[in-house]
């Protein structure tokens, strides 16, 4: 079962993090106001310098973006760490929403030419995650 610093780890390896990062900033940047019959209009109430600067101002505020770009430094920090094969272990541990089996990511290294155990795979991984969890 994952917990929660998996699932952290496992968005920022799948890119998910830095989706949800983009889907805020576009929330905030490019918001169209829509008049009472559905059609979109440019007119927002205020003059558009002035609104820009105000909703840039309101995402620079906003708690989950803070947090989401705070959590994208921490792991990012503690992944460029890594050599190529912990990387490798990790990316394929969190591979799409499930990730791969402990002997599917040994499958996997071993056609990649990477010769590492199990045991130590599973070391390497978990390190990583009592890293992670430490940090946040």
């Amino acid at each position: 079962m994952k917990d929660k610093t998996d699932k952290v780890i496992a968005d920022y390896i799948n890119g998910r993090t830095q989706a949800k990062i983009k889907a805020i900033e576009s929330r905030y940047l490019y918001r169209v106001k829509q008049d009472n019959l559905g059609i979109r209009t440019a007119y927002k109430g205020t003059a558009e310098p002035e609104g820009n600067t105000i909703d840039r101002e309101r995402m620079e505020e906003d708690k989950e973006l803070i947090g989401l770009r705070r959590t994208l430094e921490l792991i990012g920090a503690l992944y460029n760490t890594l050599t190529v094969p912990e990387k490798r272990i990790i990316e394929l541990r969190c591979k799409g929403y499930d990730g791969f089996t402990w002997y599917r990511v040994a499958m996997e290294l071993e056609n990649a030419g990477i010769d590492i155990p199990i045991k130590r795979a599973k070391r390497i991984y978990f390190s990583f995650k009592e890293d992670v969890a430490r940090v946040l």
